[in-house]
């Protein structure tokens, strides 16, 4: 039994030795580092309730976001289609909403801190964010990117999470080691971070835009900050 037995407790400690292992996070961005909230934003265009079921049904919940952000669809290229599927009833409304809201997401620069803490703890950060080109332009000359070693977008590769082939072409993009890596995702589907641990990818939900949730995420993976 001594062999079995230490073979055994060997095992634990390696497994307790891969666990304080992370030297890369990855961070998606809407309701992580930017405040992706859908109620907050409609209202900054409208307090209608008729205005805002059609915000929500035809342009958050409608193909054409999920276009977007795939990169098959410009921004201008969904206001036409958007238009026309409604017979132009909310014209104006849907020109404006989809060429203002994304700046009606304000930055957490409570998690952007954390993330310096974490670039000068030696850590590498990443983002892998599913979002369209338009809003990536707007967002992109932030601090917070000056801290990434590798950015991912899916509008730029055509390909968007949870499909398991956009978390490999980060790994493989960068030469990342999958264990070695923890992701830092809002995602209420479970989707999201449910492929990253199926490839070996360290992660939980976290809760939307609450950087002590990020914290005790860090710490539960022994992420010093």
């Amino acid at each position: 039994c001594k062999g079995t037995c230490y073979a055994g407790i060997a095992d634990i400690l390696l497994r307790k030795t891969r666990r304080i292992m992370i030297k890369n996070i990855i961070f998606d961005l809407g309701n992580v580092i930017i405040n992706y909230n859908q109620k907050k934003i409609i209202n900054n265009f409208t307090e209608k309730e008729e205005e805002i079921k059609y915000i929500y049904d035809e342009i958050f919940h409608a193909p054409e976001w999920t276009l977007m952000d795939l990169g098959d669809i410009t921004n201008d290229e969904a206001i036409e289609i958007i238009n026309k599927r409604n017979e132009f009833k909310y014209e104006k409304l849907t020109q404006e909403f989809l060429h203002e809201w994304y700046k009606k997401q304000p930055i957490n620069r409570d998690i952007v801190e954390i993330a310096k803490i974490l670039k000068n703890n030696g850590y590498n950060l990443f983002v892998l964010s599913n979002m369209a080109n338009q809003t990536y332009e707007y967002f992109k000359n932030d601090e917070f990117f000056s801290l990434c070693t590798g950015i991912v977008i899916s509008a730029h590769e055509h390909v968007k999470k949870p499909d398991e082939k956009v978390y490999r072409l980060l790994l493989d993009r960068y030469n990342l080691n999958a264990e070695e890596c923890l992701f830092i995702d809002d995602d209420d589907s479970g989707k999201n971070y449910e492929t990253a641990n199926k490839i070996g990818i360290k992660g939980r939900r976290i809760m939307p835009n609450q950087a002590e949730d990020v914290k005790k995420l860090l710490l539960e993976f022994n992420v010093k900050i």
